[in-house]
């Protein structure tokens, strides 16, 4: 009898071994396909500044004090070797932004991993965060998106590990998570809020009785010195130009978004409504919805009943708390904002998976509710990936256009930077930018909005002021024809470029490639004009 059996049960093993095998090759799969479908996706509006950025810094400039920056700078500093090193720096960058979503939805299941969760039941929580619109949008563009969610997740592995029994040196763990969440915070400011969870967590946990007293304070100190030190170095950029700075990190983001829909007739994005329905339907757009509810149920319930709690849920718990916070403070609101939210969610949920087959021990609905965020997921790649086929403009159109315009300035035989509020079209064609347009159109579009003290102050063209500016420099090349398609633009932020460009004969030519229209300085432009023009830029430069 036990003979018989015996085949019976090597079959099982076998079966349970093809599905593992089968598990772990989709796993692989959805990490793989991140940096293939940023290669494709289509350029995003707000990514034009980012690479701007990077291509600036490569040249050799600094943030702030040669061109103004809009985030916290750490970014740069990571994607600006790319285009130094490549012709292909948007591809490269494309690239890397795909290989660190990937490293997040790694080290999600890394860290739970650490905290004993299984295998499959890891792949699965961690991979869920893939289907997540906010995530895959934020992975396949260069934005200051992916890197702070990697060192995001990069802090939960260490503490994970840290708050397990059997591991030793966890003050360096908590060092190192806190350094993580301050390079992240001086990459994208909202993960500020992060980092006070992972300092606060250990209050909360002794209220609880999850924690003694002693290691709570520990705890809260290393993990606070690690923030600190990670953040230092922003204010040795910061005295570089303090104006600058403050206004790119604090007075744009407090005043721009305002001025820049009430000028378009948007005044709805910006009221509590619109930001709660926003913030709805961006977590709605994928499993995040769904485990929300869930995690909230089962936390709440665990709470009621006043179970003993793990230190590791209650620091998700507040990380949770944070991510809400930096997805729905900001207004309006935009789909990049719930990234922080989803690794300590998912996690969260992988942690919390097993409790809620002993809440709801016959019930379906919890499966199909994420089954049914993940189908709505997918929606998202398959947009990213049928971009090419309805004429976006993906990097490798952008890269073409480029070139396009690299040679046509070589063919007239004509030098200078180039002028235009869609940058992309100038990165990687070996042409230089004119650093006042490294924003693109953002801190333009509003600066005839804020006091003309502070425009000049900090050097910012506006819509009035661009072609004094253009007449001065006489860019070798002025590119048009894509800002008008991203946006709303009651303004006609081209406009008054374009109206230079004709009035100082400037030959207009049609790309052919994508939507790009370039303006191409005459010939007939004296050398002494143009050193007269490059001069102020040289003194700007000395200084």
């Amino acid at each position: 009898m036990a003979a018989a059996a015996l085949p019976r049960i090597e079959q099982g093993v076998s079966g349970r071994g093809a599905e593992s095998r089968l598990f772990t090759l989709m796993f692989a799969l959805l990490l793989a396909s991140l940096p293939l479908i940023a290669l494709v996706s289509p350029i995003d509006h707000d990514e034009t500044q980012y690479l701007a950025a990077a291509e600036l810094f490569a040249a050799g400039l600094t943030p702030f004090r040669d061109f103004l920056y809009l985030q916290t700078p750490y970014q740069i500093y990571l994607f600006g070797p790319l285009f130094h090193f490549s012709d292909h720096g948007l591809m490269a960058a494309r690239f890397v932004s795909g290989l660190m979503g990937a490293g997040v939805i790694a080290l999600v299941f890394a860290a739970l991993r650490e905290s004993g969760v299984a295998r499959r039941e890891a792949m699965m929580a961690a991979g869920a965060i893939w289907f997540c619109h906010a995530f895959l949008f934020g992975v396949t563009v260069v934005r200051n998106d992916a890197l702070p969610a990697l060192l995001l997740a990069l802090a939960f592995f260490l503490a994970m590990g840290a708050l397990r029994p059997d591991r030793v040196h966890r003050r360096y763990r908590w060092l190192g998570a806190g350094l993580a969440l301050g390079a992240a915070t001086g990459t994208k400011i909202s993960y500020l809020a992060m980092a006070g969870a992972f300092v606060g967590f250990p209050v909360i946990a002794v209220l609880l009785g999850a924690m003694g007293a002693r290691r709570a304070l520990a705890t809260m100190l290393v993990t606070g010195a690690g923030v600190t030190l990670a953040l230092v170095p922003l204010l040795w950029i910061r005295e570089g130009a303090a104006a600058a700075f403050d206004y790119g990190n604090f007075g744009y983001h407090a005043e721009a978004p305002f001025l820049w829909y009430g000028a378009n007739g948007r005044e709805l994005k910006l009221t509590l409504g619109m930001k709660l329905l926003d913030g709805f339907v961006t977590l709605a757009r994928g499993p995040a919805l769904a485990a929300l509810i869930l995690y909230a149920v089962i936390r709440i319930r665990s709470l009621r009943l006043r179970e003993k709690q793990a230190p590791a849920l209650l620091l998700v718990d507040l990380a949770i708390l944070a991510g809400l916070v930096a997805t729905l403070a900001p207004t309006p609101i935009h789909r990049q904002y719930a990234i922080p939210l989803l690794p300590p969610l998912f996690l969260g949920l992988g942690l919390v998976w097993r409790r809620q087959r002993d809440l709801w021990p016959s019930a379906r609905w919890p499966r199909r509710l994420l089954v049914a965020g993940l189908a709505v997921g997918l929606i998202q790649p398959l947009y990213n990936l049928s971009a090419p086929l309805f004429e976006k403009p993906t990097p490798t159109l952008v890269r073409a256009e480029g070139q396009l315009l690299a040679d046509l300035v070589a063919a007239e035989g004509i030098e200078g930077e180039i002028a235009t509020l869609s940058p992309e079209i100038v990165v990687g064609s070996g042409l230089a930018l004119d650093p006042v347009f490294a924003t693109g159109p953002f801190a333009y579009r509003t600066a005839d909005m804020i006091a003309v003290e502070e425009r000049e102050a900090l050097g910012l063209l506006s819509p009035s002021t661009v072609k004094a500016h253009l007449a001065r420099t006489r860019p070798a090349a002025i590119v048009t024809g894509y800002e008008a398609r991203h946006t709303i633009d009651r303004i006609g932020l081209e406009a008054p470029i374009e109206a230079f460009a004709r009035e100082a004969g400037y030959r207009r030519v049609e790309s052919g490639v994508g939507g790009a229209v370039f303006w191409l300085r005459s010939r007939a432009v004296s050398t002494v004009a143009l050193n007269s023009a490059a001069a102020p830029r040289a003194r700007h430069e000395a200084s």
